[in-house]
């Protein structure tokens, strides 16, 4: 069993912006020229522009690069979305932002993890709440050990994250590639309340 801490995101991703992200600007029409020739439209900001500030969680700079023609769903090399990015750090507004504007909920890292595993990963109940209104599939393993969100959120003991999981029927019993379930990982981290909740999941999912 090799549960990561916060998903093992270390160094927070990204070396993802430079200055020659920046799209160029247009040369300017030749004087003395009647009509000035057409001018190609600007090319759209570079994934790593929206990617930078779905990090941040800088709404305005999101929904700019939104509007100059960023792809929402559009993903870096480790296959991360801006909605996972946004999420990791439980940037609601960022997350909120990103759906509604299309991004895709259930879209999967070359990991196979979602948004909904990184934001239940941490301390990010909103977020994964806000992440569960856009009905993801809530027990989407992950490819490289079969974790659910529910396996995140139990193994950092994430107790509230856990309870909004199992409101939303994420299903407790399922095991990773080693049989291992969500609350064996919360007990083997020494997370009693949480192995608690899972133990009696009825209970922990009533509002």
């Amino acid at each position: 069993m090799n549960m990561l801490i916060r998903i093992g995101l270390p160094t927070l991703l990204l070396g993802l912006v430079s200055c020659s992200d920046r799209p160029a600007t247009p040369p300017a029409a030749p004087a003395a020229v009647p009509a000035a020739p057409r001018v190609a439209a600007a090319a759209a900001p570079s994934p790593a522009v929206l990617h930078e500030a779905a990090l941040r969680g800088e709404v305005a700079s999101v929904q700019a690069a939104l509007d100059a023609g960023a792809d929402v769903n559009g993903a870096d090399e480790e296959g991360r979305t801006a909605l996972m990015l946004a999420a990791f750090d439980g940037h609601t507004g960022a997350v909120d932002l990103l759906l509604r504007r299309g991004a895709r909920v259930d879209s999967q890292d070359a990991a196979g993890r979602t948004a909904l595993m990184y934001a239940a990963s941490g301390p990010n109940t909103p977020t994964v709440q806000r992440l569960l209104a856009a009905a993801p599939t809530v027990d989407l393993r992950d490819r490289e050990e079969h974790f659910t969100a529910l396996m995140f959120a139990a193994a950092e003991g994430q107790a509230e994250n856990v309870r909004a999981l199992l409101q939303a029927k994420a299903d407790p019993t399922l095991t990773d590639v080693d049989g291992d379930t969500a609350r064996k990982f919360a007990l083997e981290r020494g997370f009693t309340a949480v192995a608690a909740l899972l133990e009696a999941p009825a209970q922990a999912a009533t509002p």
